[in-house]
């Protein structure tokens, strides 16, 4: 018959809690009455596209300070009414862009830009 002793654990030193990284918050909005027939976004040469976009449309990119620069573009092809596309950094507005269509037009509005710190 064996004997079981139980042996007291040293406890696990305690550790400081990671730190949070800081992040750059780069908003993109697009707003309006248009149709969006596509949405193409391209972050640091990634490109994503959607179809029959509906407004409004949000996409939030975050990236952590420090990190070097980061650059972003967003293509929209609408038509049959208007579209206003606002890009904020961290709460402040960086870029904006507005552009109108008749119906059955193909227009295109642009928003681009990056951020380094």
């Amino acid at each position: 018959m064996g004997l079981l002793g139980g042996c007291a654990g040293t406890p696990a030193p305690e550790r400081d809690p990671p730190a949070e990284v800081e992040l750059n918050k780069i908003v993109l909005e697009v707003t309006g009455t248009a149709t969006v027939s596509s949405l193409t976004l391209v972050v640091d040469g990634s490109s994503t596209e959607e179809t029959a976009v509906a407004l409004p449309w949000t996409k939030t990119l975050e990236f952590p300070k420090d990190s070097g620069a980061h650059e972003w573009k967003l293509v929209l092809r609408h038509s049959g009414g208007s579209v206003l596309a606002t890009c904020t950094a961290n709460g402040e507005l960086l870029t904006q862009t507005a552009g109108s269509g008749s119906p059955g037009s193909d227009s295109t509005a642009q928003l681009s830009g990056s951020i380094a710190k």
